[in-house]
């Protein structure tokens, strides 16, 4: 399991300035030692040199770091665009079944249906959170087309309607596999040069020749926390269903909130 799950365990506030702070302290606190271990004139005599190379070296930084912010990004909206319009979908299948004519048909329909959504909130969305395995929800769903496949519409609205009930339940089915397949974690691969490439950024920074040497550590210091938090906005877009900014099943859950009202005033389930 990724170190970064177990970061976003942390309230975010908190795990800024984890990050912050400590890049920004361990920038300063290289910057030091290394104006306390080198030679100040080799340095100066080559400042010109070492400027170029570092605001070269900062500059493709810059644009890969970028990069992986906007990718990672795009895919947290396409996530939670997906899952929006699988509550859309999921919430009007609900509503297909309770309003289907067959009172006895429906009731047996909407025990099965209810047990997938049951299943989706008490197992698939906690489970890809902590990235585990799913194994109860399949099933589940796989007994809704089995049941709706067994229906028996008696007139043509009856058809209509379950056509398109099937509308919704493939539309559902679609949007899951999107989502099951949408996970945005970052490759190990791809950490490697965003780690690397800073350590070589801060040791440009270094490099550089500044008079005052409380003032060099107070920049690099100040560099080291904007790196913090370009790794701190990349952790927490790193997976989109952890922490306590993940995305929730809010369309489900606002289906038992559906069910409960229209058990409570069955009378007006119509209206």
């Amino acid at each position: 399991m990724a170190i970064t799950y177990y970061m976003l365990q942390i309230e975010p506030w908190l795990l800024f300035l984890l990050i912050t702070l400590l890049s920004g302290l361990a920038a300063a606190l290289g910057t030091y030692l290394f104006r306390k271990s080198i030679r100040i004139k080799i340095l100066r005599s080559h400042n010109e040199v070492t400027g170029f190379l570092f605001f070269a070296i900062a500059s493709f930084y810059a644009l890969l770091m970028s990069f992986v912010v906007f990718v990672v990004w795009g895919q947290l909206n396409q996530t939670r665009d997906n899952v929006s319009n699988e509550g859309s979908s999921a919430m009007g299948l609900y509503r297909d079944i309770k309003f289907y004519p067959d009172t006895v048909e429906a009731r047996q329909l909407m025990g099965i249906y209810l047990d997938f959504v049951y299943n989706v909130v008490d197992e698939e969305f906690p489970n890809m959170e902590c990235m585990k395995p799913v194994v109860k929800t399949p099933a589940a769903f796989n007994k809704v087309f089995y049941k709706m496949e067994h229906l028996n519409p008696k007139n043509p609205f009856q058809v209509q309607l379950v056509a398109e009930m099937f509308n919704h339940l493939n539309t559902l089915s679609a949007y899951r596999g999107l989502r099951a397949s949408g996970e945005t974690e970052i490759p190990s691969p791809i950490w490697l040069p965003m780690i690397i490439g800073a350590l070589i950024t801060m040791i440009c920074a270094m490099l550089l020749d500044i008079e005052h040497s409380r003032m060099h550590v107070i920049l690099n210091g100040l560099l080291g926390m904007f790196i913090g938090m370009l790794f701190f906005i990349i952790i927490l877009l790193d997976h989109p269903y952890s922490g306590s900014m993940g995305i929730k099943p809010k369309s489900y859950k606002q289906i038992f909130s559906m069910e409960r009202w229209n058990n409570e005033h069955p009378a007006q389930k119509s209206s």
